[in-house]
């Protein structure tokens, strides 16, 4: 009842007005920043890793835009649950999506890769431009409360994409691939990993562990893939760009996922607060 009451509450949140969740989100990140609330030790702790060569100001103000951007995703995913479709395509632009109706034509598969930077929960309106041939799925590893998982479960599927847990994927790709249908699957592939198929290489300047299961998967689909660059030109805009992953060639035995990886890197690079610095993705470093 308590559940039921709670879940109510937040749908009844998410119908307040853009401007005024935009004001609380300011707020919220101010507060944040300013108290050091959430994680504050451990996002400080890899934005100095990742950025020994900037100021002390200079990563301060990476700080101070991460808990910005963290506020705002907050606040977008909650309106997620009622916002028009209608409303939310002024907010979010396609560029390079095009590229998936010639892969649609030969029956290809596609693993898309992201990571967790600017709002990725905006990304399942991707629907609205892929091909209609694709039976389109995201996978994830669904939270332990269960109002949080009735949450995410309808704000990540109410576009239509098909929400697989991580630990069903391998199995239930390959049988929809032996069924003779075709995919498009995202895959967040940044986060720490915490199953047998993971492997290591250099991220951000640092030994960084990475899950290999998108390309296990995609090559045992033939399947094309893809990187998702997410850029927010403006406060309440996101520009989704659709890149295929350059492979990279120093790399024998997972070439796709760390050239997607320095695809990452690359976003990060060119702007850093909208990463998700709080994971602790570098508890073993010194």
């Amino acid at each position: 009842m308590t559940e039921k009451i709670l879940y109510y509450s937040v749908l009844t949140l998410s119908r307040l007005p853009w401007w005024f969740l935009y004001a609380f989100a300011s707020f919220a990140g101010w507060l944040m920043f300013t108290f050091k609330l959430y994680r504050y030790k451990i996002v400080h702790r890899n934005i100095a890793l990742a950025f020994p060569e900037k100021t002390d100001a200079e990563r301060r103000q990476i700080e101070r835009g991460f808990y910005r951007q963290f506020a705002d995703n907050v606040v977008e995913s909650l309106k997620l649950l009622t916002v028009s479709d209608k409303s939310l395509r002024k907010k979010v632009e396609f560029v390079g999506w095009e590229q998936l109706q010639p892969m649609a034509e030969k029956r290809q598969s596609l693993v898309i890769f992201l990571g967790h930077y600017g709002n990725w929960e905006l990304v399942p309106t991707s629907v609205w431009v892929i091909p209609n041939d694709y039976v389109i799925g995201q996978i994830y590893k669904p939270p332990h409360n269960p109002l949080g998982h009735t949450i995410m479960d309808r704000i990540r599927s109410r576009f239509g994409a098909e929400n697989i847990q991580q630990k069903h994927a391998f199995l239930h790709l390959l049988r929809q691939n032996r069924n003779g249908l075709i995919t498009c699957t995202g895959f967040i592939a940044d986060q720490r990993p915490n199953g047998r198929f993971h492997a290591t290489t250099t991220f951000l300047g640092l030994p960084t562990a990475y899950i290999t299961g998108a390309e296990e998967i995609g090559r045992r689909i033939d399947a094309a893939y893809f990187y998702i660059d997410i850029e927010s030109p403006r406060r309440g805009h996101t520009r989704l760009t659709l890149k295929p992953v350059v492979p990279a060639a120093d790399e024998p035995e997972f070439p796709v996922t760390v050239g997607y990886l320095r695809m990452l890197e690359a976003t990060i690079r060119r702007d850093p607060a909208p990463w998700l610095w709080s994971h602790n993705r570098w508890q073993n470093q010194l």
